[in-house]
């Protein structure tokens, strides 16, 4: 019947459960077959199939360690191995009674199909937990050595990628699987601290329990003699415990505020194990006996009774106490300094609270120490803050941002020093309290050297800032400065070591070089700066360079583009009396730049002379206070008098043109044609006058300057001015043309139909002008009388 349905289940086996199979062949070691067997000893395989099947379990458990041989239920004889007999199994979904070896699981993520063999390797995700050594070291070493580096090295969180909180909810999640995995730490090494007294095996302390057994122990000097031993032994175990105790503890240099909870939870629960143990009825047995028998022991043993029972009480009273902080300390472990910054005073007051109602923990040394882990911990967040739990190095992040969490770092770190120092006086005017006997030097050593630090990473960053101006200018030959400083920050930003411990005296060597690289660098560039001006230059380039270098922002060139703007001044000075030469000797004459009409082009050229003296004076008023020295007044005067000079000449010939045009008399009014004084021929009658009034005009507006109406309208009417010329030009031409064809012995033939062209033309020697609005009229009738000779010439 057992054979039938070990082969039942055999029959069961296809290419899935082959794949766990051979998963759990690899990784025990075992070969394919033994695996299989000792997986068909269990009495079924309902497990495998609810994980393959749709809909089913999401987990599949395989437990590997000793146990008892399975019997003749598995369906198999075991060569060698009788019923009873230990041997290594594997349990399926069935968890030992207690579990010390491996579990071997398999895990799939969805269960709304059936797994299929051919992407069962894809489908399925496989782990071991080992336990060999304990279920919490088991548990403890998959979270922090699996769990927790994949938590850390996941880029992808779905939707919560798309929020702006993603960074903080990581953070807060990895501090709590952190804290989780400190909690599982403290209990291992809460149940590896106990201590047991040892046990004797010589001596059946089942037979001294009742009056007469006691009694008769009692009267026994052999028996007293061995019991005194053993109570001896067990002093001598206890003895150590209370002096262990009592040494001074070593803790790491950044241990935080919860690990002194820790360590008394620690300490209760291995003196609570003991004085279960001196409760218990052997030693009980043993004290009886010796009472009874009246040894000397008993008042050594009782005092030490005392005193691993006041000890007890200490570390429960510590613990009592020390549990109201896990609360108010919880922020400094989320790295959140905003909450942490908001409960320091929380912090401090429930503190105050345990100094002054706790029994045993109000001394100086350990409030002392409280306060130094309390400070550990808050140099620790910060840091855990700047560098996003650990992701980003200060190096990696936008300077700006880096900067803001400094900031925000040193200013919690001094609002605790603030409300430390508050505290403290309110504690004397309350009635009753005794003030904080702490050593304030160890309490804030740490946090004012961290500071320190931080203080010095702000000065880095500031100088990376302004220095970073360097690469974005475009003056020429700054680039060779602009390398030589991305070497010096190189050098700092290739450190290996962490710059936010404070303990790292690398860091304070690296800051001085960088600091005196930087200090000849800038020395170097108030070089360049000096060499770049001293070329020769017009004030108005020079200008524009120093404007140049006064983007750059860099506090080491003040001096020297104080000096320059000096210098530049002291030129300009020179410009305006070169200027004012150049004016008198070119004012009746000036030279007009291409294509412009006379008096735009004198306009111009007088602007030009303006514009030369007024946009370095504009500069020094509005970028420096150098116009109110001595010499400044002085270039602001003769600047002054010969702007003056400039902005008359402007007004002057534009008054002058202005009352021309108003003046003249309108130059469309007149004929189209006029005859040649000589040759009696028509003549198109374009005043030249109007081209230049419309150049003339033009070039006004453009300066901004006012223009009279009757100059606007010609501009207005210019193409079409251009337009009535040109056709009147060709059809003139076209008259002349006719005439110069036309053969001599037939003059008198068409002399009718030339009279009647020629009295068409004669129109635009009396009655049409350019504003005429008959002129369209005009072109067609001598278009049409052209037209008629044209073909009459042809006939004939």
């Amino acid at each position: 019947q057992y054979k039938e349905a070990r082969e039942h289940r055999r029959a069961k086996v296809d290419a899935s459960y082959k794949y766990i199979f051979e998963v759990l062949s690899v990784r025990l070691g075992l070969d394919l077959t033994t695996v299989e067997e000792m997986i068909l000893d269990a009495p079924s395989l309902k497990a495998f199939d609810s994980f393959f099947a749709k809909g089913g379990s999401k987990t599949l458990k395989i437990f590997y360690q000793e146990g008892e041989a399975p019997g003749i239920e598995c369906g198999r004889t075991i060569p060698g191995v009788v019923k009873g007999s230990q041997m290594m199994q594997l349990y399926v979904n069935n968890t030992p009674e207690k579990f010390m070896g491996l579990c071997l699981f398999f895990v799939r993520c969805r269960n709304d199909s059936p797994i299929s063999a051919k992407t069962i390797h894809e489908d399925i995700f496989f782990g071991v937990l080992d336990a060999t050594e304990g279920l919490l070291h088991g548990v403890k070493n998959m979270i922090g050595k699996i769990f927790l580096p994949a938590i850390l090295a996941t880029n992808n969180w779905g939707a919560l990628s798309q929020t702006k909180q993603v960074t903080k909810y990581k953070q807060d999640f990895v501090e709590t699987v952190n804290r989780y995995l400190s909690f599982l730490e403290g209990a291992v090494i809460s149940i590896e601290g106990i201590v047991e007294l040892k046990n004797i095996d010589y001596i059946n302390f089942s037979k001294l329990q009742s009056f007469k057994e006691v009694t008769a122990a009692a009267n026994n000097p052999d028996m007293v003699r061995q019991l005194e031993e053993v109570l001896m032994i067990w002093y001598r175990q206890i003895e150590q415990v209370l002096l262990e105790s009592k040494q001074i503890r070593r803790e790491a240099d950044d241990s935080g505020s919860l690990t002194e909870l820790e360590h008394w939870k620690y300490m209760s629960a291995k003196f609570n194990f003991i004085i279960e143990q001196i409760k218990g009825p052997n030693c009980k047995a043993v004290i009886n006996v010796l009472s009874v028998g009246r040894s000397k022991l008993l008042r050594m043993w009782q005092e030490l009774d005392a005193r691993i029972t006041e000890a007890a009480n200490e570390s429960k009273d510590n613990v009592k106490y020390l549990r109201t902080l896990e609360k108010v300390c919880q922020p400094l472990y989320s790295c959140d300094i905003v909450s942490m910054t908001r409960g320091i005073p929380s912090l401090i007051n429930v503190i105050r609270i345990i100094h002054s109602v706790s029994r045993y923990y109000n001394t100086s040394e350990r409030m002392t120490s409280l306060f130094i882990k309390v400070t550990n911990q808050m140099v620790r967040a910060c840091r855990a803050y700047i560098t996003d739990g650990g992701l980003s190095s200060v190096w990696e992040q936008e300077m700006s941002a880096v900067t803001g969490k400094i900031k925000d770092c040193m200013f919690l770190l001094k609002e605790f020093q603030k409300c430390f120092h508050e505290t403290k006086p309110q504690i004397l005017e309350t009635l009753g309290e005794k003030t904080f006997e702490v050593s304030e030097m160890y309490i804030f050593g740490k946090s004012e050297a961290f500071c320190r630090r931080l203080k010095k990473i702000i000065e880095i960053i500031t100088v990376v800032q302004t220095f970073s101006a360097l690469s974005l200018s475009t003056i020429e030959g700054i680039d060779i400065m602009a390398i030589k400083f991305k070497n010096i920050y190189q050098s700092v930003e290739k450190k290996q070591y962490d710059i936010l411990d404070p303990r790292k005296t690398d860091f304070d060597v690296d800051f001085v070089n960088f600091m005196a690289k930087i200090e000849g660098l800038e020395i170097q560039i108030q070089t360049f700066m000096r060499t770049c001006f001293g070329r020769d230059m017009s004030s108005q380039h020079a200008l524009q360079l120093l404007q140049r270098f006064q983007n750059l922002r860099m506090p080491c060139l003040q001096e020297e583009i104080l000096y320059t703007i000096g210098c530049i001044l002291q030129h300009y000075v020179a410009e305006l009396e070169a200027t004012k030469k150049l004016y008198e000797i070119q004012k009746d004459n000036p030279p007009l730049a291409r294509n412009t009409p006379p008096v735009a082009g004198k306009i111009l050229w007088v602007r030009q002379l303006f514009r030369r003296i007024n946009e370095p004076i504009t500069y020094f008023h509005k970028k420096s206070n150098i116009l109110a020295s001595p010499e400044g007044k002085a270039a602001v005067q003769l600047y002054n008098r010969i702007a003056y000079v400039l902005m008359e000449f402007e007004v002057v010939y534009h008054n002058a043109w202005m009352n021309e045009i108003s003046q003249l008399q309108f130059p469309l009014e007149a004929t189209i044609f006029v005859c040649h004084p000589k040759t009696g021929k028509f003549l198109v009658n374009f005043d030249p006058k109007i081209l230049e009034i419309v150049r003339e005009t033009k070039c006004m507006i453009k300066l901004g300057l006012e223009v009279p109406e009757q100059a606007k309208k010609i501009v207005k009417i210019e193409n079409n001015l251009k337009s009535k010329k040109l056709r009147l030009e060709h059809l003139l031409q076209c008259y002349e043309d006719l005439y110069q064809e036309t053969p001599m012995v037939f003059v008198n033939l068409m002399a009718p139909k030339m009279k009647k062209v020629e009295a068409v033309l004669r129109q635009g020697l009396t009655m049409l002008t350019w504003s005429s609005a008959t002129l369209e009229s005009f072109f067609q009738e001598a278009d049409q009388v052209l037209y008629i000779y044209k073909q009459l010439l042809k006939e004939v």
